[in-house]
């Protein structure tokens, strides 16, 4: 028994798989984080994601991502959050209001600030500059805190970090510091046999 399909057919479903994999292949390369990385690329000297420090008592702190940067180090943390948000930095609870509904999510900041407390036992000698970062159709309508940014602002919001002065020796040090203390899947950081 054979199949006897019109040459149109065929062209048609190549078309459609051809357009379908284009389009998976797009959104992936557009995707929130290869935005972030391409926002940073021009800044950053060096990177670390998704690594365990210590907390300073005792415990530990997971933390998603840190950019070393001339000025200090960048310490980011993403939040696939979209629609309408309400927040501020005293403030416990922060509102999401997406397709008419309202739903409540921790401060994002004061996690932010533990991991920064934390950082800042193991890289002392230079200022650890910190951004929440949401997608990129966040919108803050009653003011953002300085902190947060969204993908669609966050090459403007680097401004802060590249108006401070370049420390780069104290910054490296540090960051090496960093890479030996800081762990990833129970292992160290070591690179290039530099530490």
């Amino acid at each position: 028994m054979s199949l006897d399909l019109p040459i149109e057919l065929i062209l048609a479903l190549v078309l459609s798989l051809a357009v379908f994999i284009t389009y998976l292949w797009t959104r992936r390369q557009f995707s929130a984080s290869a935005q972030l990385d391409l926002i940073l690329q021009p800044y950053k000297r060096d990177e670390i994601k998704e690594i365990i420090i210590p907390d300073g008592i005792g415990g530990l702190l997971e933390v998603e991502h840190i950019v070393l940067v001339d000025q200090g180090l960048l310490l980011i943390e993403t939040y696939s959050i979209s629609g309408n948000l309400f927040g501020a930095e005293h403030i416990d609870q922060w509102t999401q209001i997406l397709d008419g509904r309202s739903y409540k999510f921790e401060n994002p900041l004061r996690r932010l600030r533990t991991v920064r407390q934390a950082l800042k036992l193991l890289a002392p000698n230079v200022p650890i500059f910190c951004k929440v970062v949401f997608n990129a159709d966040s919108h803050f309508p009653k003011g953002k805190p300085e902190e947060v940014s969204i993908l669609a602002t966050m090459a403007d919001d680097m401004k802060i970090v590249l108006d401070s002065p370049v420390i780069k020796d104290k910054a490296e040090h540090d960051w090496l510091r960093c890479l030996r203390i800081a762990r990833k899947n129970g292992q160290s950081l070591r690179r290039d046999g530099a530490i």
